[in-house]
Parts: structure tokens; sequence; C-alpha cells
């Protein structure tokens, strides 16, 4: 009973995100190249308070692209995977506090890189602190040699709530500004020094709208 509710409030999330999205005005910076591509297998990188319309904007641009996702095994996560599923996206769950289930959603990822989907991540999550990335995102593209996109969405007006992460929605009608900033690539074999060099890069770049 308790997973026909969450699945019923994935699919009113679902419903939420498009009927906001259809009246939202995008603007849209591709410095990553992005559009350029018909092909997918990159590592979307995005804060978790901004994930509201990431699978608006995936289902409006890249209908043709596959998705997946990396979700919480808790009931949040599966409501965001419920969602997101209507959206095209397949979820791996994991959690950066459970390393067993950590590594296998990193491997199930790894494999969604390999079909060629785009994946998206929201390196700051499930719990934070917010905007510091963990390392799951780097390791994911050391190990599969995916690219990873950092993605930075801006809202004109938004409500932003008490949450950990004080998550972002954005109000009916209002501007929305999407930067795929460029393609960050992450060499197979590094030094401890060189990981955390990507790591704080990444950061620093997703942290030009915090």
């Amino acid at each position: 009973m308790a997973r026909i509710r969450i699945q019923n409030l994935g699919k009113s999330v679902a419903w939420l995100i498009r009927a906001i999205g259809r009246t939202l005005t995008f603007e849209v910076e591709d410095r990553a190249g992005v559009f350029d591509s018909q092909r997918g297998g990159t590592i979307w990188a995005f804060w978790h308070n901004r994930m509201f319309v990431i699978p608006y904007v995936h289902d409006l641009w890249f209908p043709h692209i596959p998705g997946a996702i990396l979700s919480s095994p808790s009931g949040d996560g599966q409501i965001i995977a419920d969602a997101c599923a209507h959206f095209g996206f397949e979820a791996a769950r994991g959690s950066s506090s459970k390393p067993q289930k950590g590594l296998a959603a990193l491997i199930l990822l790894a494999e969604k890189v390999a079909e060629g989907r785009d994946v998206g991540i929201t390196p700051d999550g499930p719990r934070g602190p917010m905007y510091q990335i963990q390392p799951g995102i780097i390791k994911l593209a050391q190990l599969t040699g995916g690219a990873i996109v950092p993605v930075r969405v801006l809202y004109d007006r938004a409500i932003r709530f008490r949450t950990w992460d004080q998550f972002l929605l954005p109000l009916p009608f209002s501007r929305v500004k999407v930067i795929f900033e460029p393609k960050v690539n992450v060499p197979r074999r590094m030094t401890e020094e060189d990981f955390e060099q990507h790591r704080a890069r990444l950061e620093a770049t997703l942290a030009h709208e915090a």
C-alpha cells in the first residue's frame, strides 16, 4: 500500500514538473557542445536544489537520448525515481552513507553510460553538505571515460524551501537560464592530488550560481 502511495506521489511530481515547465521561458548557453552531438553517454552534474527542471529540460531538448539518474534508497529517492521514470529515466539506487549500495549504484551507472544514456547526478546529494561535491561522480567519470557536463540552472523567480539543500521551485512563467559548461574529461589514472583537483574544479564551476 505504501509503495502505491509513493508511486502516485511520483506521478504527481512528474505532472507538476510538466505543468510548470510548459510555462517557463528558457535561455540556454551551450558551452559544452551538447546540441552538436546526437549521442549520449555523458554525465550531467547539477546541484540537488536545481534538479526540478532537469527531467523536463532533457525531455524537451534531448528526447532521442535515453537517461538514467542516481537516487537514494529512501522514500524520497523512490519518489524522485518514479517521477523521472515518466521522462524516460532509469534509476540506480545508491547512497554515499551506505558503501555497498553506493558501489552497486556506481556499477549500474557505469553500465548506463556504456549504453549511451545521459546520466544525471546531484553530486552534493542526497544529504549534503549543500554545494559540496562528493567523490562518486569523479569516480564514475574515471571508471567509464564519460565526460562530465556541469549544468548550471538559474531561476529569476523561485520559492526556496527550508530543507537541507534549500530546494528551489521555479514559479510559473518565470525565466530559467540553463548553462552547459565545458565538458570535463577525467583520466583513468590519477594521483589522490589529481583526483582532488578535478573534484574541486567541478565544485567551483557549479558554485557560480550558489
